[in-house]
C-alpha cells in the first residue's frame, strides 16, 4: 500500500462536512449526493499520492468534487437525451401501427365473405368467437379454425397491399388496399 494512502482518510474525514455541503448545494437527490461524496472519495484516494505535495488542499478536494458533479450531469443530460429519442421513436411508431391498422377493414373486405364476416366480427367488433359460431350455426373449433384461416389470408394481403409500409419505403395516407 502507498504511504501517502494513509493519510487519505484523515484528510477526507477533515473535509467530508465541507465536501458534503458543496455537492448538497448543488444536487437536490440526497442518495445521489452521497453517492457523488462517494465518488469523490474514491478519486481521492485513486489519487492518493499527490496529497502531499498539494499547497491548498480543501480547494483540491472541491476541484475533484466540482469535476464529479459536472459528469453527474452531463452523464444525466446524456440519458435525458436518450429518452427523448426513445420517445420519439415511440411515437412514430405508434403513428406507422395506426396506419397499418386503418387498412385493416380494407382489406378484411377482399376476403371472401365466409372468412372476411367472422373475422371482421371478432377483430373489429369484439364479438366472442363463442357467440358468433351460435350465429352462424358451426361449431366453436370450426368458427376458431375459420377466423385463424382468415387471420393468415389478411397477413398475405398486408404482405401484397402493405409491404410498401412495412418496409418504411413510402408512406401510404391513403391506403386504398
Amino acid at each position: 500500500m502507498n504511504p501517502h494512502c494513509k493519510i487519505v482518510a484523515p484528510v477526507f474525514q477533515e473535509y467530508r462536512d465541507i465536501l458534503t455541503r458543496f455537492i448538497k448545494s448543488r444536487v437536490s437527490d440526497p442518495v445521489d449526493s452521497e453517492e457523488l461524496l462517494s465518488e469523490v472519495m474514491m478519486k481521492v484516494y485513486d489519487n492518493c499520492e499527490k496529497v502531499k505535495g498539494i499547497r491548498n488542499i480543501e480547494a483540491w478536494l472541491v476541484t475533484i468534487a466540482r469535476n464529479t458533479i459536472t459528469d453527474y450531469f452531463r452523464a444525466g443530460q446524456k440519458r435525458q437525451n436518450q429518452l427523448q429519442e426513445i420517445s420519439i421513436e415511440v411515437e412514430e411508431s405508434y403513428d406507422f401501427l395506426k396506419e397499418l391498422e386503418e387498412c385493416v377493414p380494407s382489406l378484411i373486405q377482399k376476403l371472401p365473405e365466409k372468412y372476411a364476416k367472422p373475422l371482421a366480427a371478432y377483430e373489429l367488433e369484439g364479438i366472442p368467437q363463442k357467440q358468433l359460431a351460435l350465429d352462424y350455426g358451426m361449431s366453436e373449433s370450426g368458427l376458431k379454425s375459420r377466423v385463424q384461416r382468415g387471420r393468415k389470408m389478411l397477413k398475405e394481403l398486408f404482405v401484397e397491399y402493405c409491404d410498401h409500409l412495412i418496409k418504411e419505403e413510402d408512406n401510404c395516407s391513403d391506403c386504398s388496399c
